[in-house]
């Protein structure tokens, strides 16, 4: 019997971003409980506290980011969801990549995906898996829901519009032992 496990869902990055925010938290009052036996100038507070701010903004916006993603999974509208095998393709450079876009292609059956440079992104965790590395092997049976963003950008005084596919979920086809 074969079976689908999930490979990555946007969903456990919420959980990710939860998790930092509450070693930012720890972290303050850690410093709070150092201050109460050893008193520190106003400079040494003012960096503990705005060190601490900043940590917690960082992550409550990427917390943000991460419950939007998974907030489109779970509503399911404009989600395509592709299955197939999985391939590889090539990675083009911007000095060879059409309007200066640096992309990566893959396969997933008879699809091909292009993963644009990050920084072409709705969100930057929109690829995991595959941006920068290959955790599945040639020949895996994929299946992955993807929400499409169409961007414009500026190339030689042009302006083009690219589709970058945000990967919301990954499964993988696996078996069961008997």
């Amino acid at each position: 019997m074969s079976y689908w496990v999930t490979s990555f869902d946007s969903s456990q990055w919420a959980d990710y971003e939860l998790a930092l925010l509450m070693v930012a938290i720890l972290i303050l009052v850690i410093w709070i409980c150092v201050c109460l036996f050893k008193p520190q100038g106003a400079l040494r507070w003012t960096a503990a506290v705005l060190s601490c701010v900043v940590v917690s903004g960082v992550c409550l916006t990427s917390r943000v980011d991460a419950l939007q993603l998974s907030s489109l999974l779970t509503k399911g509208q404009n989600i395509e969801v592709l299955d197939g095998s999985y391939r590889y393709g090539r990675y083009h450079f911007p000095h060879n990549s059409a309007h200066g876009v640096d992309f990566r292609e893959i396969h997933i059956g008879g699809r091909i995906l292009k993963l644009y440079h990050a920084g072409y992104l709705e969100h930057t965790r929109c690829y995991r898996s595959f941006y920068n590395s290959n955790e599945f092997d040639d020949n895996a049976q994929l299946r992955l829901y993807i929400h499409w963003y169409e961007h414009e950008i500026e190339h030689n005084s042009d302006t083009v519009k690219i589709r970058t596919p945000c990967i919301l979920r990954i499964e993988q086809l696996g078996t069961e032992a008997a």
